[in-house]
């Protein structure tokens, strides 16, 4: 059968479309919900002059733009305080352009991020690898040991409120969670880049970002993301997939508790496992 292939109905997460459906040698003409993708530019506005730089241009899930702004400059070290941080949409209320006014922002810095990052590849919008190496302080937050079962059920808590990933099927998911494994924020998109940004952003803005202990991310942990938490401060990243060798280094050196695979009954410890409990002996603690 033909596949019309046309979109019937959309909402800002999701699309709706006609598919063609084969199952068990049988052709069945049906819809399916797919993930929306646009892209969004950021632009950085000086407050005291009126004028505005391109600063990236991303691909993400339409939403929580303001937040998704505020984390990116947020993580790559542009944006000092949330009270210096206003945004508003040009044109349409649809537009996919944001201006970010920033107080405080000299139009002095190094700003190239202005060729199409994707939301798959926090990194494509890079024009050098020494701009990937955003200055941030090592971790020294100190808290009782985290329990192995507060771990374990952070992926499913998260999961709840991925309302669209269990319609699509499509999108990745970030939240904050304290260290009793309470949730403070949390976000969808269809890159995983975006929605640690947005859930960055929005605890940053509303002031709840030091509560953040632990980031839970549905994807695999790679150095961008790791990058991410030790600029925002986070002390333990729990990932639900691999991590990648320059991930491990980067979160040891800045004193991040990586944990990977995070599945069912176990997890992997890769650095810093002394805030864990029960994991480890304590002489072989922080060598992973």
């Amino acid at each position: 059968m033909k596949n019309k292939n046309s979109a019937v109905n959309h909402r800002p997460n999701a699309r709706t479309i006609h598919i063609t459906k084969y199952m068990d040698g049988v052709f069945e003409e049906t819809e399916d919900s797919i993930s929306w993708e646009e892209p969004l530019e950021i632009r950085i506005c000086n407050s005291n002059s009126g004028t505005c730089t391109q600063f990236a241009v991303t691909m993400r899930t339409p939403g929580e733009d303001e937040d998704l702004a505020a984390g990116l400059l947020l993580t790559e070290g542009i944006l000092k305080n949330p009270l210096d941080f206003k945004t508003e949409k040009t044109g349409k209320v649809e537009s996919n352009v944001i201006e970010a006014w920033l107080a405080d922002y000299s139009g002095e810095m190094d700003l190239k991020r202005q060729i199409p990052s994707y939301s798959s590849c926090g990194l494509c919008g890079k024009t050098s690898i020494d701009q990937v190496f955003v200055k941030g302080a090592r971790i020294q937050h100190t808290f009782r040991a985290i329990r192995p079962e507060i771990i374990l059920s952070l992926p499913e808590k998260m999961h709840l409120h991925q309302k669209m990933f269990s319609e699509t099927g499509g999108l990745h998911g970030a939240a904050l969670f304290t260290s009793d494994g309470a949730i403070l924020a949390w976000a969808e998109d269809i890159g995983r880049h975006n929605a640690v940004d947005k859930v960055l952003g929005r605890s940053f803005i509303q002031g709840y970002l030091e509560k953040g202990k632990i980031l839970q991310i549905s994807g695999r942990a790679g150095f961008e993301i790791v990058q991410k938490a030790a600029i925002a401060g986070i002390p333990i990243l729990s990932s639900v997939s691999a991590p990648s060798s320059l991930a491990v280094e980067t979160a040891e050196a800045f004193g991040i508790t990586l944990l990977c695979f995070v599945r069912g009954n176990r997890f992997n410890i890769y650095t810093h496992g002394s805030r864990i409990t029960g994991q480890l002996m304590a002489e072989h603690r922080d060598k992973f």
